[in-house]
């Protein structure tokens, strides 16, 4: 823009803050397991107390994350329903069709990002469904595959999805859904611990069947933390 000697300077555009709350919701797990299992070695028997608690409660936690909790008053703001304090929504939105075809991919990489930039460290989180999907698109002349999916030989849940020159990561995560396709950086989701988990015994709830109660609770919350930082793709919506 031209400016005149002696005169005030036209006034830049200010910046605009908003606020990602994040407040603790109570995540809790129950599970029931017979008694004998009290039989095995001590430390046999707490790995296994431990490990079903925490499996227990880690797939409850990515199910918030996607989801967040109950939608109509919210406490913990998963991807698909992340909002700030002025109840403006924090991800991005992309329509992707009635069904996964040749353009899902691209949409969902053009749409993240500013109007200037590429997002940088993004990720697809999908179901296998809709993997599945996506590696049964076909040219129309050879016929060939048109996307190269080729899974993390140490993790087959994730992997890499390369479409001509760009290669998109991804992670396979059922609390998705079938109907949507998520596009980001995991990064600009932020999960809050309050205070320990804890993870206990209850030998009288369940005494009668001979059954042990395993106890799991945490205090939790999450956010998005960066404005448009996932990109939520519907499909047939």
């Amino acid at each position: 823009m031209e400016e005149t000697a002696g005169t005030a300077r036209t006034v830049s555009t200010d910046p605009t803050f908003g606020v990602a709350e994040i407040k603790p919701y109570e995540l809790s797990v129950t599970s029931y397991v017979d008694r004998n299992i009290a039989r095995l070695s001590p430390a046999s028997y707490y790995d296994k107390i431990y490990g079903m608690a925490m499996r227990a409660l880690r797939r409850k936690l990515a199910d918030l994350i996607v989801n967040g909790d109950d939608p109509s008053t919210p406490t913990f703001f998963g991807i698909t329903n992340a909002k700030n304090k002025a109840a403006t929504n924090i991800f991005a939105e992309a329509a992707l069709g009635s069904a996964i075809d040749v353009n899902t991919l691209d949409t969902l990489y053009f749409a993240y990002g500013s109007d200037e930039a590429m997002g940088a460290s993004a990720r697809l989180l999908l179901t296998k469904t809709n993997l599945k999907a996506l590696g049964q698109l076909r040219g129309t002349n050879e016929k060939r595959r048109l996307l190269e999916i080729t899974p993390d030989p140490t993790n087959p849940n994730s992997g890499t999805i390369r479409d001509g020159g760009v290669v998109l990561p991804y992670d396979l995560v059922k609390a998705v859904g079938d109907s949507k396709i998520l596009y980001g950086d995991p990064m600009n989701f932020e999960v809050g611990l309050f205070g320990d988990y804890s993870i206990r015994i209850d030998e009288s709830v369940k005494a009668v069947e001979r059954m042990y109660a395993i106890l799991g609770d945490a205090f939790v919350g999450g956010n998005l933390i960066v404005d448009k930082g996932f990109v939520v793709g519907t499909i047939g919506g």
